[in-house]
């Protein structure tokens, strides 16, 4: 019971903090555009290494895991130190205008969550859209699926996960859903035509 209302608590100080620190829009604009490299950038790859003859798999989750690990790694350190620096800017400013200091605050203590939520969610969104992406080569190392049906998969889900991107994108727009879905959709067939027309060559 103390372990849930403590739960409880430490949630609705988080909700706190995100409210006084207008975190929540940022980590939108983080999660889209971080996802969105994340799913294109395993797309690129699964499809050049197919149109260049590559057929293993286990090169494949290799390349997806370190793709994922390097950008997650790269997005938390990019992002905590980005908005490290902007949210103690803003602290700095709101005490110049205050006249006092306001280490130990709500404002101090909410400054420094979102900074942290805003690595996460920049780390996270692109290395889970990678592994959501290059999951089906898992299922050949385990002999359910042939290697070609993978990458078909692969194609799929990493289209599909495009779409579904766009499409909330358009939600929290406030427009078109559809729209914005194929809009996302559009740039996934456009990098899968042109890795194509490259490997032809």
């Amino acid at each position: 019971m103390r372990i849930l209302e403590a739960l409880e608590e430490a949630w609705e100080e988080l909700e706190e903090y995100v409210e006084v620190t207008n975190v929540g829009e940022i980590l939108r604009r983080y999660f889209a555009m971080n996802a969105f490299d994340g799913a294109l950038t395993m797309l690129g790859f699964v499809m050049g290494s197919y149109v260049s003859g590559l057929e293993d798999a286990r090169i494949v989750l290799a390349a997806g895991l370190s793709m994922s690990l390097a950008m997650g790694v790269s997005g938390f350190v990019g992002a905590f130190i980005t908005e490290k620096a902007e949210r103690e800017r803003s602290v700095r400013e709101l005490e110049r205008i205050m006249l006092t200091r306001l280490d130990g605050t709500v404002i101090d203590r909410a400054s420094k969550i979102a900074t942290l939520l805003a690595a996460i969610v920049d780390a996270c969104a692109p290395a889970v859209a990678a592994l959501i992406s290059a999951s089906p080569f898992v299922l050949v190392l385990l002999r359910v699926l042939e290697f070609k049906v993978a990458v078909y998969l692969s194609i799929g889900i990493s289209l599909t996960f495009l779409f579904l991107l766009g499409a909330y994108l358009g939600r929290v727009a406030g427009n078109s859903s559809l729209v914005y879905g194929l809009y996302m959709l559009a740039a996934g067939l456009a990098t899968s035509v042109l890795i194509g027309l490259i490997g032809g060559w």
